[in-house]
């Protein structure tokens, strides 16, 4: 399959500097395999059509592409491939490039300064803007998760799940988040404040387990099997995350949750 090259509209070598340095010396490929065994993969959930692609900065090459990516970026899995990084350059919306870069900056800051044991559980979800094949903008979530490490736990190998919520209509747009499994903290930048702010949940430990459980469609019933708990305490916890979120029912809530308050 022929593909058409696209010109390079951002630097790409600023993406590599926000990395810093990448001297690593543990190299695998079986991505496919890492990324079913993944804890943090594993809790993931989308909100609309999306792809995702495996991206080595050590190599700075892609290696893996799966989902709906000719449908969310025009794009086949192929092309993708053949173009590597200037994908990756040409899909950034242009006015979103510098926060982007800046946000991975400060990711690469805190897991630096974390303790080995807390950087895999380490992962950041940016919402910004994209270019499809076709000139449309879309505004996506890109679940960026780490898959492989070096002997002191630093990420090298990124899994991206692109999510296309355009049609969420969000505001605030391009910001991210970090959150750090290990301890359950987050932190939070928009492109007004371009340091990660510590960032408190209105939702308690509980509630955010059942929060889960809702955005991926589970009943009340399932939720109280999956939490061992009793179905009047699963409907409680329901009516309480409603409330405390100020929404009507489940579908605004997955929308809050995207796009103004992120787990």
């Amino acid at each position: 399959m022929r593909y058409v090259p696209i010109r390079m509209v951002n630097d790409y070598n600023d993406l590599v500097r926000a990395f810093g340095r990448q001297d690593y010396l543990i190299y695998q490929n079986d991505y496919l395999e890492i990324v079913k065994k993944n804890p943090l993969v594993n809790g993931f959930w989308t909100a609309g059509k999306w792809f995702s692609f495996v991206a080595n900065t050590r190599t700075w090459n892609l290696e893996y592409v799966a989902g709906d990516s000719l449908e969310v970026s025009g794009y086949s899995h192929r092309e993708i491939m053949n173009l590597n990084r200037e994908f990756v350059a040409n899909f950034l919306y242009p006015e979103d490039y510098g926060f982007v870069n800046k946000a991975i900056q400060q990711a690469m800051m805190y897991v630096n300064e974390r303790p080995i044991a807390q950087r895999p559980s380490i992962f950041m979800v940016f919402y910004n803007r994209c270019n499809r094949r076709d000139k449309q903008v879309l505004t996506i979530q890109n679940q960026n998760i780490p898959l492989v490490f070096d002997e002191k736990n630093l990420p090298y190998v990124f899994a991206n799940i692109i999510t296309d919520i355009s049609h969420l209509n969000p505001t605030n747009i391009p910001q991210a988040v970090l959150l750090n499994k290990a301890t359950q903290e987050q932190f939070y930048m928009d492109s007004k404040n371009l340091q990660l702010s510590p960032y408190r949940s209105i939702f308690s430990t509980r509630e955010l387990e059942v929060l889960r459980l809702l955005i991926k469609g589970y009943s009340s019933r399932k939720i109280a099997a999956a939490l061992d708990i009793r179905y009047e305490t699963a409907r409680t916890h329901r009516k309480n995350i409603l409330a405390k979120a100020q929404l009507k029912n489940t579908g605004e809530l997955i929308h809050f949750v995207l796009v103004d308050k992120i787990l």
